[in-house]
């Protein structure tokens, strides 16, 4: 299947940890040998000027409408699949990281973990850190026009940075079932400082709830320095849980799986 990988970011300041991702990216690219492209910031004008101006500095939902015009523009070219992987995104088991072919199109599952001093909370949503798009796809049209009339009629002020990406879609999977894929995990920040430090309560409490073997991670560069799930990531802990999932190949998280058995292909949002 002809298949294009896109991914965009900044190509200035760009932390370490960051280009490991890519260049993670890049490189399973070639071995499943598929195209690659790279787009800097010029992917923000791809959205709207309307939808620019009315974001303002919140830029997460400007990000979310222009990949969609983008993978909708790349698909038009010819295209069998576009896919569209975050920058954040990490492919720490390339040699296991597939794509199923059978798909027409994929969202991710997303389980949320957060932390109340000793209580865990986990939650079940649906993102859009990777997609998977094939040609004559209802749900990409459907989701720019949906984005656009919730941008339309939103109150005066602040923008959220998730309200055209995991909020709508999570939603959307209430009112019916969501093609997802399951072996991209996202890890909030008690996870992530798990991992760093080597293994912890977070890990194997997030593991139990996905119940998947995971071979790639959202690693949520949004949430840097920031207090989200009841703990705050700097870059020298993202650094090194970004070392830690690559020389173990992800069995610092898969080893914590208390069953084999997947879980379902069609998310229900929590």
């Amino acid at each position: 299947m002809k298949t294009l990988i896109i991914q965009s970011y900044r190509t200035r300041d760009v932390a370490r940890w960051i280009a490991t991702c890519l260049e993670s990216v890049r490189a399973w690219s070639a071995v499943r040998g598929c195209d690659y492209e790279f787009v800097d910031d010029a992917l923000f004008d791809l959205a709207p000027a309307w939808v620019r101006d009315r974001c303002g500095t919140q830029i997460l939902p400007v990000t979310d409408i222009a990949r969609l015009y983008l993978m909708r523009e790349r698909l038009r070219l010819g295209w069998q699949r576009v896919v569209w992987i975050d920058a954040d995104v990490l492919v720490f088991a390339p040699e296991r990281f597939v794509l199923d072919d059978g798909m027409p199109y994929a969202l991710c599952r997303e389980v949320w973990l957060s932390r109340h001093g000793d209580r865990v909370e986990t939650g079940e949503f649906v993102n859009n850190a990777v997609i998977v798009m094939t040609p004559s796809q209802p749900i990409l049209d459907f989701w720019l026009f949906a984005a656009d009339e919730i941008l339309r009629t939103h109150p005066p002020g602040p923008i959220g940075k998730l309200i055209v990406g995991t909020h709508l879609l999570t939603d959307l999977a209430r009112a019916m079932p969501l093609r997802v894929i399951s072996n991209v995990g996202l890890f909030s920040p008690p996870v992530i400082l798990d991992i760093a430090r080597g293994g912890g309560p977070s890990v194997q409490a997030w593991a139990q709830r996905q119940g998947h073997v995971v071979d790639a991670a959202n690693l949520c560069a949004s949430l840097q320095d920031r207090e989200a799930g009841g703990a705050c990531i700097a870059a020298a802990d993202l650094e090194q849980a970004v070392a830690a999932l690559l020389r173990s190949k992800g069995a610092i998280v898969n080893d914590c799986l208390m069953a084999s058995q997947d879980r379902p292909q069609l998310a229900a949002a929590e």
